[in-house]
């Protein structure tokens, strides 16, 4: 289950990359896909980036790892929620969200690597 969440967790910061990096093209394809501009798809992405994350931090480990491991997504969400809500440039805006999708998703990364080869733990 562990190894499960963060890879949702990498696949949505994907997602976000995806989103941010190639919306200019997309909307260039044609205008009835304008609507992906919205900023509410990237307040939704950041939410529910927020919510798979919460969730996979609670058995990520503990000590000076995970401390890193937290802060590292924690910033990274940080940024996602800042380029969603901060009312920047478009370019301030993107750069703000590929940085904090790339941090959010090396740190699932880097959890999953950690928990390779070592038993889930059960209650």
């Amino acid at each position: 289950m562990r190894r499960s969440q963060d890879a949702v967790g990498i696949a949505l910061s994907g997602l976000c990359l995806v989103h941010c990096l190639a919306l200019p093209f997309v909307i260039s394809l044609g205008p009835a896909l304008v609507w992906m501009e919205d900023e509410r798809i990237h307040l939704a992405l950041a939410g529910l980036a927020l919510l798979v994350s919460l969730n996979a931090m609670r058995s990520w480990p503990g000590g000076m790892r995970g401390i890193a491991l937290r802060g590292l997504a924690i910033t990274g969400l940080a940024l996602l929620f800042f380029g969603a809500l901060a009312g920047v440039s478009e370019l301030t805006e993107r750069v703000v969200t590929v940085i904090g999708a790339s941090g959010l998703a090396l740190s699932h990364g880097a959890a999953w690597l950690t928990s390779a080869g070592r038993p889930a733990h059960r209650h």
